[in-house]
């Protein structure tokens, strides 16, 4: 085999001397900017760089999506959606009217057009009537003629939801030494199976595409990537535009990577997987599915009548895909959010007994603090995730949540360097708000609500969810500081959360030992908060003689 690296010995011949990219970071600020022919003035819509050309491979986005695919930052190239990373890899490796490439179909057909539009050959394998994956095929065909130049494997495939074991893109990498086998993991965030991400450079003809998509919500931001070998990425690289991707795309991204972003990424996601086995199992049970199999975040179904369905669901307004390449009445459907999928049920003739669940997020992002919290208010099963870099903080939401019954993810970014006040303060608003939001109209909950005693302590604290905020507290207290929480923060804590949850909460609190007190005032809160968010307790409707609250 040549030592010459595998992405020169494959890339055109004609764009061989085309230059290398120039990556020269983002100038220092302050810099006097007169080299990009960019209009001076302060820009009258769209953010204050707005005006500006962005850096052609952000720095501080490479390294984030780096380390979140566990790869080293050389071997990515930012790409807007992975759709992009298909184009440039047509374009750096397929001469028109002498290279091909190799689909397993039915597949992402993006792959075939950019290499027609390149002017390359498409060759094809067939999966089998299950849609399973078919190695030996996909071999032969690969060694029947020059070898293909790129061979997609969308895993999970869209759109059969068909899994490729990692082992098996593995052999067969090592198999077609003279191809680049691009593992298209754009829905890998829905899969049982580890990423290719850490193998692709150390299998230097292995290309893995990954997506901000799908998992991270950025559909409309456009921000995926190419992982591969060094020399792979710096043909990528030779290719692409000089200016690809926009500053508010890269500003979604790294807002939507942050770390405290992460913990409700991962409950989104297990969501929509838990969502879509419900989905499955009800869908199996109607008469016109003729089959169905289940993969990212999608269904993919066979049905009867693929007509009939059609005019069923343009008449309830609900899109699907249908697929009727990948197989007579294919459809695929999208996971969506429960009152999306209720609608989709109901075009089948199913009503959704499960329960309608109480759920929101909320972001809250200012000059001091970065806050993501979460809260299921009807969670069967809750769970608690809360950091907020003030440990008896964490203890006392953590409180709150668990005698409250429901689950909550929270995590802070705070300016706990200078203060705990900042991420405090801001922590309870976004909480408040989370739960105001999860509450909607506060159709049939229990509204009011709880005294404690805990050792020489009494706490009791009074909670009515009426829409009006007003907070009271009556206590005080000798000990400044509990950990690293201050105990005057304590009414402010409560009023925060008055002010954003839209509720009147008393708290009144006696005792000797401060910390007793203040978990006290918490652990009451929790329990007012039980009774409040009760559902049934006063009836289906508003509980108020004014019809609204």
């Amino acid at each position: 085999m040549s030592e010459q690296p595998i992405g020169d010995r494959l890339a055109r011949r004609d764009l061989r001397q085309l230059p290398r990219t120039d990556l020269a970071g983002a100038p220092v600020p302050g810099t006097i900017r007169l080299d990009a022919n960019e209009n001076p003035y302060e820009p009258l819509a769209g953010g204050r760089d707005i005006n500006r050309y962005p850096e052609p491979q952000p720095d501080t986005l490479r390294r984030r999506m780096a380390g979140l695919y566990g790869v080293f930052p050389q071997r990515l190239w930012v790409t807007r959606g992975s759709d992009d990373a298909i184009d440039l890899l047509c374009r750096a490796f397929l001469r028109p009217g002498e290279d091909r490439i190799l689909v397993v179909e039915p597949t992402f057909s993006a792959y075939a057009q950019f290499a027609r539009i390149q002017g390359a050959k498409v060759d094809s394998v067939r999966m089998d009537g299950d849609f399973a994956f078919d190695a030996g095929a996909v071999l032969r065909a690969a060694k029947d003629g020059p070898a293909p130049k790129l061979l997609f494997l969308c895993t999970p495939n869209n759109p059969t939801g068909t899994p490729i074991a990692v082992e098996t893109v593995r052999d067969i990498a090592a198999a077609l030494p003279d191809t680049l086998v691009v593992a298209d993991e754009a829905y890998g965030e829905f899969a049982d199976a580890p990423s290719l991400a850490p193998d692709a450079g150390n299998v230097d003809n292995l290309v893995v595409l990954r997506t901000l998509s799908k998992a991270y919500g950025l559909a409309g931001a456009r921000i995926g990537c190419a992982i591969a070998d060094a020399n792979v990425i710096d043909w990528l690289a030779r290719v692409s535009p000089p200016y690809p991707l926009p500053g508010p795309s890269i500003a979604a991204a790294l807002g939507a990577l942050a770390p405290e972003r992460m913990p409700i990424h991962r409950a989104r996601i297990a969501d929509l997987l838990a969502e879509r086995a419900r989905l499955a199992a009800l869908l199996r049970g109607v008469d016109e599915v003729e089959a169905l199999y289940e993969g990212g975040n999608f269904l993919f179904l066979t049905v009867a009548d693929p007509e009939g369905l059609a005019q069923r669901l343009e008449a309830a307004a609900v899109k699907v895909r249908f697929r009727p390449n990948a197989a007579p009445g294919g459809v695929r459907v999208t996971i969506g959010t429960e009152a999306e999928n209720r609608a989709l049920l109901a075009v089948f003739g199913i009503t959704d007994a499960a329960p309608r669940r109480r759920r929101a997020s909320v972001t809250r992002d200012t000059a001091e603090t970065r806050i993501a919290v979460a809260v299921d208010l009807d969670d069967p099963e809750p769970k608690r995730q809360i950091s907020t870099g003030i440990g008896f903080f964490d203890h006392m939401l953590d409180q709150v949540a668990s005698h409250g019954g429901f689950s909550l993810t929270l995590a802070c970014t705070g300016d706990t360097h200078i203060d705990p006040h900042h991420s405090i303060e801001d922590v309870a608003l976004a909480l408040g708000a989370a739960l105001d939001k999860a509450l909607g109209d506060r159709a049939g909950i229990g509204r009011f609500g709880f005294a404690l005693p805990m050792d020489e302590t009494r706490a009791e604290v009074l909670v009515d969810l009426s829409g009006r905020p007003y907070a009271k507290f009556d206590g005080s207290f000798t000990t400044e500081h509990l950990g690293e929480f201050p105990t005057e923060m304590t009414p402010h804590v409560f009023r925060s959360l008055a002010d954003s949850m839209r509720a009147a909460i008393h708290v009144s609190v006696e005792g000797e030992n401060d910390h007793h007190k203040v978990e006290g005032a918490f652990k009451a809160f929790g329990r007012a908060l039980r009774q409040g968010l009760a559902t049934g307790a006063s009836g289906k409707g508003i509980p108020s003689t004014k019809g609204s609250l």
